[in-house]
């Protein structure tokens, strides 16, 4: 997988935890230049297409400026061998923007799965995509999310499920296509099995996944809950299942039950929209390319725009949990003492993983290791105050952060330009 190929080469090109410079990304340029200029002209520009300008958008934005920056608060980290010290800068922990903390997000969630979710079965990857027209719907109303959730879940339980067995199945829903554009689509973690009531795991049989079945299933279920609260009607659905490529979809892959692959595929279904390594600018235009080598060009209002469509609403729920793995399941059984025949009981619970913990889960490097004499170093103080960290700072030899370099504007042709001399006589 690309993405993990791409962790590969970071975590071998480092040696020992480098504070991140996120001030010199180009993400973090087109974000610091843009972020004023787009509440100005959204109404204008962009309002037609993304809707309002949500309130939460302009916040990640500004959280994100101020993520990984020391001047807004930092952790000292002390080592009592050598004396060295090194700060670590607070990070924003928004959803949908800063490719850092969605990747300790993602490292986070891939380990509470594994740990207090997932039984010790075999499970697939699974997907479901919408088709392009109705795409749009789901980009104004973020709670009609819930109608891809359930009509996924009820796909599965009708294609592999019966009264009596019930699935277990893990959703999350990403709404960035591989070139940004608002596509909200679905991955899943599958068992590769079905749970009778008392917990007892009866494998899949191969011939008895459907894909065609579970497409039309989900289909179904998604049609007619749109028709149901009016988005479109019976003649739109009609029309749309007549086609011989209906634009929906679903994907279920080859069973795994390898610790290490259950925890990457769990943090590659929770990851963020955006990839720093595909970003580039050159003068005043953005580029994102894809894995298929394409190149997609915007201005920086543009493509502050895309990116806003991808930012989550507060307390939005973008995972759900089904059938043996969902939260009511999960609660029952540990009400009762576990039953002996369970393929896997759930350990206690434990304490939620730290920054170090999600460092070294990525880059196989411990970050409180001291570069100079290898002992482990320990966080002395929690710093905010502005005035002391750039003396820390300076002490330590860590230049201030400096802004990016602003991003040139298209050359605009005067508006005069065109009218003849004598319209002013």
């Amino acid at each position: 997988m690309l993405q993990c190929r791409r962790w590969e080469r970071t975590k071998n090109a480092l040696q020992h935890y480098r504070r991140r410079t996120p001030e010199q990304s180009e993400l973090y340029r087109v974000v610091y230049h843009g972020r004023d200029e787009l509440s100005r002209v959204w109404e204008d520009r962009f309002q037609s297409t993304y809707g309002v300008l949500r309130d939460e958008v302009l916040t990640t934005f500004d959280e994100y400026l101020n993520c990984g920056l020391l001047a807004h608060g930092a952790a000292r980290v002390y080592c009592d061998t050598c004396k060295h010290s090194l700060l670590v800068a607070f990070s924003c922990k928004k959803r949908g923007l800063c490719p850092s903390c969605g990747a300790k997000r993602a490292v986070k969630f891939g380990e509470h799965l594994y740990d207090s979710v997932l039984e010790r079965t075999p499970h697939r990857h699974c997907g479901f995509t919408l088709p392009k027209r109705l795409r749009g719907y789901f980009r104004y109303d973020r709670s009609l999310n819930n109608i891809l959730f359930q009509a996924a879940a009820t796909a599965m339980q009708t294609a592999l499920g019966s009264d009596s067995q019930t699935t277990a199945l893990v959703l999350t829903v990403q709404t960035a296509g591989e070139a940004l554009n608002f596509n909200p689509h679905l991955h899943g973690l599958l068992a590769d099995g079905t749970f009778d009531a008392c917990g007892k795991f009866t494998p899949t049989p191969l011939a008895a996944i459907n894909i065609d079945a579970i497409t039309q299933n989900f289909e179904n279920e998604v049609l007619a809950k749109l028709v149901t609260r009016g988005h479109i009607t019976d003649d739109d659905a009609a029309q749309i299942l007549a086609q011989e490529h209906s634009g929906f979809g679903a994907w279920v892959g080859d069973p795994f039950d390898e610790p290490e692959r259950t925890r990457f595929v769990a943090r590659y279904i929770e990851r963020g929209p955006i990839s720093l390594e595909k970003l580039t600018i050159q003068d005043d235009i953005i580029t994102y390319a894809t894995k298929d080598e394409r190149a997609h060009d915007f201005d920086a209002l543009e493509f502050l725009a895309l990116l806003s469509s991808h930012i989550p609403k507060p307390y939005e729920s973008i995972t759900r949990y089904y059938g043996w793995y969902s939260c009511r399941a999960r609660g029952e059984r540990k009400k009762h003492k576990p039953i002996q025949d369970s393929p896997h009981l759930e350990p206690p619970g434990r304490p939620s993983l730290t920054w170090a913990q999600c460092f070294k889960r990525i880059y196989e490097i411990n970050p409180l290791e001291c570069p100079k004499c290898k002992s482990e170093m320990r966080i002395i103080a929690f710093v905010t105050n502005e005035r002391e960290i750039s003396k820390i700072a300076t002490t330590l030899g860590i230049p201030k952060a400096t802004a990016p370099p602003p991003i040139p504007r298209a050359p605009q042709q005067e508006l005069f330009d065109e009218i003849p001399q004598d319209e002013f006589i």
